[in-house]
């Protein structure tokens, strides 16, 4: 019998669908939930019969049961599979530890990839409408509207590089497409059927696309080659007024690098979710930079996402007690 670790929310709002896939294939399931206790960790016992986990954001995001969870995968010695709510992962000691024990990750890749591309879509919108002025003028009660050479140029036919078009990327491309933008992607594989762009470039070609863009939108996962993808060289090679929108990873660009070209005038403004330090320090500059929207890795933030990705998980489930392959498999590293 498989024994998962999941929360009390997951257990009253989809135990039963969990059963069912168990069910149809011949087995049950157990569920062991972190102790409601506070300060009480799973007994010794309990961590060495877990057999998979779903870290859901009840279990990520509050405070009392992450530590249990925390405490759980850094101790479990029988664990086999963990599938998280995110996209990807996000750095916490105990990814690396459960890598090194052989346990398989599985992600929630695509679940939220909507509502991320519709925020960042909304920066961009912000941006190029002159709403980061406009905000800052309502809150000094101003009356300031946008007049004769700072008019801005229209959207149409601006050209949006995209670096990483999955999931989250195609989203943000249909929008960019039906906004009458051009997009140039970036990523390893080359252009499918259905892709939202006007041509796909392997990574190695970045630093020759970089100045054709009037956007530079981050939509890729970190990796090794991906972080500090955009540092002082990079902002170097874009056109003057190129404006930024990272709803990936903050570690993808040089923060230090990217105010420096903000303060220059080079980059013309940045909608930023993903910091390289989260939360963002109070005394970064980025705060009070008036071509800049700061939002807090808030993106995915949507209502519908923990049932896609407790559907994920389920899914998977039924992959995983079938011996068959499991899908959004996590490369660590």
């Amino acid at each position: 019998m498989p024994i998962a670790l999941v929360s009390r929310q997951f257990i009253d709002g989809f135990g039963p669908a969990l059963e069912a896939v168990a069910k149809r294939d011949g087995a049950a399931v157990e569920f062991i939930t972190p102790l409601e206790t506070p300060g009480t960790r799973l007994s010794a016992a309990d961590c060495n019969r877990i057999d998979c986990t779903f870290a859901d954001r009840d279990m990520r995001f509050d405070e009392q049961t992450n530590a249990v969870f925390e405490d759980a995968m850094m101790r479990t010695k029988s664990m086999k599979w963990l599938h998280v709510a995110s996209s990807g992962l996000y750095p916490v000691p105990w990814v690396d530890v459960l890598d090194a024990k052989g346990v398989t990750i599985t992600s929630s890749t695509g679940s939220n990839a909507e509502p991320v591309a519709q925020t960042g879509f909304t920066g961009l919108l912000m941006l190029a409408r002159g709403f980061a002025r406009h905000v800052r003028s309502q809150q000094r009660h101003e009356w300031n509207p946008i007049r004769g050479n700072e008019l801005p140029n229209d959207l149409r036919g601006q050209t949006v590089l995209q670096l990483g078009v999955g999931a989250v990327g195609r989203n943000f491309a249909g929008f960019a497409k039906a906004f009458g933008l051009k997009v140039i992607g970036v990523r390893r594989t080359p252009m499918q059927a259905g892709d939202p762009v006007d041509e796909m470039h392997h990574p190695s070609e970045l630093r020759n696309l970089l100045p054709r863009a009037d956007w530079v939108v981050i939509t890729c996962p970190l990796t090794k080659e991906t972080r500090n993808l955009l540092d002082a060289d990079a902002f170097g090679r874009m056109r003057k007024g190129v404006r930024i929108v990272n709803i990936a990873r903050g570690e993808i660009v040089d923060t230090e690098a990217l105010i420096e070209a903000l303060r220059s005038g080079h980059v013309g403004g940045a909608h930023l979710d993903a910091h390289s330090e989260e939360p963002l320090p109070p005394e970064s500059p980025l705060w009070d930079m008036p071509n800049v929207i700061v939002t807090p890795h808030n993106a995915a933030a949507s209502t519908g996402n923990e049932k896609r990705s407790a559907e994920m998980f389920i899914a998977n489930f039924g992959h995983w007690i079938r011996g068959e392959p499991l899908f959004n498999v996590q490369t660590i590293g």
